[in-house]
This record gives structure tokens, sequence and C-alpha cells, in this order.
């Protein structure tokens, strides 16, 4: 009897290892995954930056040009909905305050039409996975 329960034993400590091996592929699995997508989100980044260019410099004017550039973000919107199928969501900030927790504060400026911590630009957008925090923000914010 003795052998059958050393056995059970043995099985029941492999069980458990293997049971923690598993726990830690699956972590390294959604630590490699997170990497993707912050990898893709710099693509989208350089899209936003470019349409950005793009509407200071006034280039998209000619009709021509206005197909052209449309064609050209089609990339970044289907990124974008590639990132939604994955459960990857832009951040938004509820009345448009900074909230500690999704972004990080990278200026600040005065401006007395609206109180403190108002969002006056986001410089880099911030993402959820499933509503967990992937990616912060960065923001400048108002500081009376």
């Amino acid at each position: 009897m003795s052998r059958i329960e050393n056995k059970v034993t043995e099985l029941l400590k492999e069980n458990i290892c293997l049971k923690s091996d598993i726990k830690d592929i699956n972590s390294q699995f959604d630590d490699e995954r997170k990497n993707i997508f912050l990898d893709i989100l710099q693509i989208v980044d350089t899209f936003e930056r470019a349409e950005l260019s793009i509407r200071d410099r006034q280039l998209n004017t000619d009709a021509n040009t206005k197909k052209a550039i449309e064609r050209l973000l089609t990339a970044k919107k289907k990124t974008l909905s590639v990132l939604e199928k994955h459960g990857i969501t832009k951040i938004f900030f509820e009345n448009n305050i900074a909230n500690d927790d999704y972004c990080i504060t990278i200026d600040v400026e005065p401006d007395n039409n609206h109180t403190n911590n108002y969002i006056l630009s986001i410089e880099k957008e911030g993402y959820l996975i499933k509503q967990k925090l992937l990616r912060e923000a960065e923001v400048i914010v108002v500081k009376n």
C-alpha cells in the first residue's frame, strides 16, 4: 500500500510542477504578445505623426493628394482594426481629465479656462488590452 501512496504522492507533485510550468509558459506568451502589440502601436504612432504633419503643412489641399493620403491611411485603419480584434482599444479620458493610472504627464501649462489636470494635448495615445493597461498615454495638462 505504501508503494501506491508514494506513487500517488509523486504524481501529485509532478502534476503541481506541470501546472506551474504551464502558468509560466502562458505568462511568457502573454509578455511576448504584449511586446508584439507595442511594436505594432509604434507603427500606428508613425502613421499618426505623418497624418498630423500632412495637416500642419496643408499638403492635403489637392484632390489627388487627398486621395493618395486616404489610401495610405487605410493601412492605419486596418492596423487599428486588427488590434481591436485582439481586444486593444484607445484610452479615453472622461471629461478630458488626466487619470494617473492611464497616463504620464510630460508637460504642464497654465490655462485659466480649464481646471487642473485638464488634458490640453495627447502627445502619444494610450491603449488598453482587454481593459488592462497596455501603454500609458503621454499628455500635456493644465496646472494653475
